[in-house]
Formats: C-alpha cells, sequence, structure tokens
C-alpha cells in the first residue's frame, strides 16, 4: 500500500492514512492506474478527491482546511505517493485546490478527513 503525503508548498507537508475516491469529471478513477499511467488531456481534468489525516498533523494543513469557506485558499497542492525526501517518489498536482468539505469523527478541533477539489489534475515528471 503506498504511503500519501499532502504537501501545500514552504515546507508544509503532512503524512495521510488514506487517499480515496479520485473523481475526474464526475466518474470514479483508481488513484494506482491514475499513478501508473502517462494521461494527457487537452482540457482540464477537474474533480475531487477524499483525504484521511494521520496522526500527525500539520497545523497549516488544518487551517487551510478550516478556510473551506474562504475562497483565497484556492492553490496548487502535490500529493506525494511514496517518501517526500525521495525524487523518485511519483507527485500529483492538483491544481487551484481548495478544501471543498471536511469530515469530524472524533471530538476534537481539526478535521480527520477531507474532500478537496481541483480544476485540473496531473503527474509531475
Amino acid at each position: 500500500m503506498t504511503t500519501f503525503h499532502l504537501d501545500l508548498g514552504d515546507d508544509r507537508t503532512e503524512a495521510l492514512d488514506s487517499v480515496t475516491k479520485l473523481t475526474l469529471i464526475n466518474t470514479a478513477v483508481d488513484l494506482d492506474t491514475y499513478l501508473a499511467g502517462d494521461y494527457k488531456s487537452p482540457v482540464p481534468l477537474w474533480g475531487d478527491v477524499i483525504l484521511t489525516r494521520g496522526d500527525d498533523r500539520h497545523q497549516a494543513t488544518t487551517q487551510w482546511v478550516e478556510d473551506v469557506e474562504n475562497t483565497s485558499t484556492h492553490q496548487d497542492v502535490v500529493l506525494i505517493a511514496g517518501d517526500p525526501a525521495d525524487p523518485k517518489s511519483r507527485r500529483i498536482r492538483l491544481v487551484d485546490a481548495w478544501a471543498s468539505a471536511s469530515y469530524h469523527l472524533d471530538e476534537d478541533e481539526d478535521p480527520d478527513a477531507f474532500a478537496i477539489s481541483f480544476a485540473d489534475i496531473a503527474v509531475e515528471k
């Protein structure tokens, strides 16, 4: 099983428990298949994905997710499949991404899972 990290840039990276339910233009797509492919599209592949957080949470991620109503939170983010320090780890850029929903599974303040919506997606080379 692949370990994923969310990279918000500026050394703000958080390990994730899981990355599930990737959809591109309202179609479910297997993330591992997408990672293994060399997809190119003449149009933006907008969609969303669900991220479940681990125990070690970065405050910047919590703040970004909690600002779901703030349109200034739109930014490019990167999902890293593997070790963020390894240049061979595959990276998926989510263009103009925002946290579109958050899920609280326990009593604490920070979200345990969240959906990221994005305007386009690309595997970085």
